[in-house]
């Protein structure tokens, strides 16, 4: 076996160890294998394939869903300037737009299961639909 394979495998063996994915005896058993009874102190956990991957993966992450924010919010803004540009004043419009607005915003939020895009619509539908009621009583 190689010693960068070694080396790998040790890594993440020590990864293991250290967040109790394997009980402590059978990594040191594994480690003491794959040393050869010799123990490498230039290996670390902190090398570990999952934790790098980890890392790349939460960055990619949050990226998309500030893509997914500034997606809605652009959108919501379009409608905005639409509005305020041909139909300022007829609230009738403005209702409309924020209602479609909230609408795709919850069935985005079920379809990609984003928790924030769901209570958005569902917190946009509910204050027009208040906003309407309020309306209607005057």
């Amino acid at each position: 076996m190689s010693i960068q394979r070694k080396k790998t495998i040790i890594t993440e063996i020590k990864y293991w160890k250290e967040n109790k994915l394997l009980p402590e005896h059978y990594c040191d058993f594994l480690i003491t294998l794959y040393t050869q009874g010799e123990q490498e102190r230039d290996i670390s956990a902190s090398d570990a394939i999952l934790i790098n991957r980890k890392k790349k993966f939460s960055k990619r992450l949050v990226f998309l869903h500030l893509l997914y924010i500034l997606s809605g919010l652009t959108l919501l803004a379009a409608s905005l300037k639409i509005w305020a540009t041909y139909f300022e004043g007829q609230t009738t419009v403005l209702t409309l737009f924020l209602s479609l607005n909230c609408l795709l915003w919850f069935v985005m939020g079920r379809q990609l299961k984003l928790i924030y895009f769901t209570i958005s619509g569902i917190a946009g539908i509910i204050f027009i639909i208040t906003f309407l009621v309020m309306k209607f009583i005057e």
